[in-house]
């Protein structure tokens, strides 16, 4: 069963919009498999349908910010799945890959699927569906160009903005409310990716095939705008961000919920910046690339007392060599500056949106 962009479905009873396709081949076994990112018809709330017809397996899917506790599900299925095309409001490209591994629970209708891609990890929860529970009320032509006309020029923000230009008159304040919810921010790895301003320099390998990118700040660039910078770009969403006070234009370390990105004066006098998933901080302790003895340090530090505690839980299945780490640690300051400067930019970005109406992200 194949939908189209704007169709619209019903699934397991709900309407439902599809705004984004994605085609996938697992590089294990050459099968392919098609996922739509729909939007509910009454609270505008992402989901994913995928539709597996080789294996006839359906599921609908919802993202999740926080680990799932895995204790009453078993293992099913473990794979690497590419993205072979692609369309409307997905945040992928063709050519990007993905790990992914499902689990299910002792019914075997619930289901948690992981993906790690290169520059992040995402967790959905979902169950599965019959064939005969999920359909194609109308297909809407009109609608599909217009989300084509939006994304070409880049982005979910601007499809959503189509979607709430009739709701806004009547619903403005509501929609805002709704936009502000669901909006992603983009993520350090894809920010520094895309930036004209900054220079990749190299990517180191560590464990679980994870990997670190190295990139330079501009010239121009003290290491407080780089981090600055990179703060505002992610609007703000920040755990854990405090600058190594025991050196002058000391590393600033910046923890999200899956990220880790360091940024640091380097032994050629260079501000570098490198980043990874939590996977690969969580797996590797390897020195910061061209970093300073004290960067070095302090790049393990503060994964340590900020981070490894919560990946220890998440990636319980895996090794750490932070298991045994005997090296520095420190209590984390919330009233530091960065973290000041974190809240405000977060504030400031949630305000807007919700004052707008708001364009909305997604993730992949």
């Amino acid at each position: 069963m194949k939908f189209e962009l704007g169709d619209l479905i019903c699934a397991d009873g709900g309407e439902y919009r599809v705004v984004g396709i994605i085609t996938y081949r697992n590089t294990n076994d050459g099968c392919c498999w098609d996922e739509y990112r729909i939007l509910s018809e009454s609270d505008h709330s992402e989901h994913w349908l995928s539709v597996d017809d080789t294996y006839k397996e359906y599921s609908i899917w919802q993202k999740q910010r926080e680990y799932i506790n895995r204790d009453l599900y078993h293992w099913v299925d473990h794979g690497r799945e590419r993205v072979i095309s692609c369309s409307g409001s997905v945040d992928v490209e063709v050519g990007d890959e993905a790990d992914f591994t499902e689990f299910e629970d002792e019914t075997e209708e619930l289901i948690i699927s992981d993906e790690v891609w290169e520059d992040e990890r995402e967790c959905s929860t979902g169950y599965y569906l019959d064939e005969d529970e999920f359909w194609l009320i109308e297909h809407d032509a009109e609608y599909k160009k217009k989300i084509q006309r939006k994304t070409s020029g880049g982005g979910l923000g601007m499809v959503i903005g189509f979607i709430a230009i009739p709701l806004l008159l009547v619903f403005g304040e509501m929609f805002g409310s709704i936009a502000s919810m669901l909006h992603v921010p983009s993520t350090i790895a894809k920010y520094l990716k895309k930036s004209s301003n900054y220079t990749y320099i190299t990517s180191v390998t560590g464990n679980e095939r994870q990997k670190a990118n190295v990139y330079k700040a501009p010239d121009t660039y003290t290491i407080d705008q780089t981090a600055r910078d990179i703060i505002y770009e992610i609007e703000g969403n920040t755990q854990y961000v405090q600058q190594d006070s025991d050196e002058a234009e000391g590393a600033i370390a910046i923890l999200t919920k899956k990220e880790y990105c360091v940024v640091y004066p380097s032994v050629n006098g260079e501000v570098l910046v490198q980043v990874s998933n939590r996977k690969y901080a969580y797996t590797t302790d390897d020195d910061l690339y061209e970093g300073t003895d004290r960067s070095r340090r302090y790049y393990r530090s503060f994964y340590y007392s900020t981070g490894y505690g919560d990946d220890s839980s998440s990636y319980s299945s895996l090794s750490s060599p932070y298991s045994s780490y005997s090296g520095d640690s420190f209590t984390y300051s919330y009233d530091n500056g960065y973290s000041s400067y974190s809240s405000s930019v977060r504030q400031s970005s949630i305000d807007a949106r919700q004052s707008s109406g708001g364009g909305l992200s997604g993730g992949k």
